[in-house]
């Protein structure tokens, strides 16, 4: 897959294009964004077109709202490594800007999406919308398809188990914990990148080695706090874990950790850029009376993880 991330509009690289393109934030790249993609593919074949993703190196309320931007699904990094994989031909990264934000849903089209990728079939979700003050909605784009001559697909809402599959949906879950509903959404167990520091000790101290974790990105979206049954993996080796997240009443420490316990492992992962991924949410934290009692429930939890979920 080729990708592009320019903010301006080079019109020698892409001049001679014929393309079907959708637009987007694309975070999470969920099924219902999937569906899109199996579509673009689908439809770019049959016209002999070059399936474009076009989208955007942040979410416009970083720039627009950014005391309201929500947390980041996934990093661009991993949005174009999906859409590699699913078989797009090119996606064309835009540099958001209020600049970008200000230009009309005309102007927009006619400079980025026809000329300059020569695209003459469109495709986006039924509450798609952009440019400035989001007047690229639905209606407007149909009746741009008639003024521009482009055709136009709308991707009606995809229900999941009694929930529209979108974005916000998603980060609601996570944000309740519900990692298991949150992945089945995503089409894949939710996960974030992130370096092992050197904490302190207390899990050795007790039995119980665990890896403590640095998000890379502060930006990513991470699950409420709790402990979870997950995995990890580091130079080409996937684990199962025991992964706590929130504080350590038991110690009388309540800044926010991510401590994972990687079962069946001893060895030092100290400066390691992992992965982290989540299965299912295993319990809340609490405060135990002593450490042994927390000793006890760590090695339920352990248990717990073995019965139920292989990785």
């Amino acid at each position: 897959m080729k990708v592009i991330k320019n903010n301006s509009i080079p019109f020698d690289v892409c001049s001679e294009l014929k393309s079907s393109v959708t637009l987007g934030t694309f975070d999470g790249v969920h099924i219902a964004h999937r569906q899109i993609l199996r579509k673009l593919i689908k439809e770019a074949d049959k016209r002999g077109n070059e399936a474009v993703v076009v989208t955007f190196d942040r979410h416009p309320s970083a720039v627009l709202q950014p005391e309201y931007s929500p947390k980041k699904l996934t990093t661009l990094e991993e949005k174009l490594e999906i859409f590699d994989k699913t078989g797009v031909n090119l996606t064309y990264v835009i540099h958001f800007t209020k600049q970008i934000a200000e230009m009309s849903a005309e102007k927009f089209i006619r400079d980025y999406l026809i000329d300059y990728l020569g695209m003459n079939h469109l495709i986006v979700g039924y509450d798609h919308g952009f440019g400035k003050k989001r007047e690229g909605s639905i209606q407007t784009l149909s009746k741009l398809s008639k003024k521009i001559n482009f055709t136009l697909d709308i991707q009606e809402p995809i229900i999941y188990n009694g929930m529209v599959v979108k974005s916000s949906n998603i980060r609601a879950q996570l944000e309740e914990g519900n990692v298991e509903f949150a992945s089945e959404l995503l089409g894949k167990d939710y996960s974030f990148i992130g370096e092992v520091l050197r904490g302190q000790g207390i899990g050795k101290k007790i039995g119980v080695p665990t890896a403590n974790i640095a998000v890379k990105d502060i930006e990513k979206i991470v699950p409420t706090s709790g402990v979870y049954a997950g995995w990890i993996e580091f130079d080409c080796h996937k684990r199962e874990i025991v992964v706590s997240i929130g504080p350590k009443p038991t110690f009388n420490k309540y800044e926010e950790y991510i401590e994972a316990h990687i079962l069946d492992f001893n060895k030092d992962l100290y400066g390691k850029e992992i992965r982290i991924g989540f299965n299912r949410r295993l319990r809340n934290i609490i405060k135990f009376d002593t450490r042994q009692a927390l000793v006890n429930q760590i090695k339920k939890d352990i248990e717990n993880l073995k019965q139920n979920i292989p990785i």
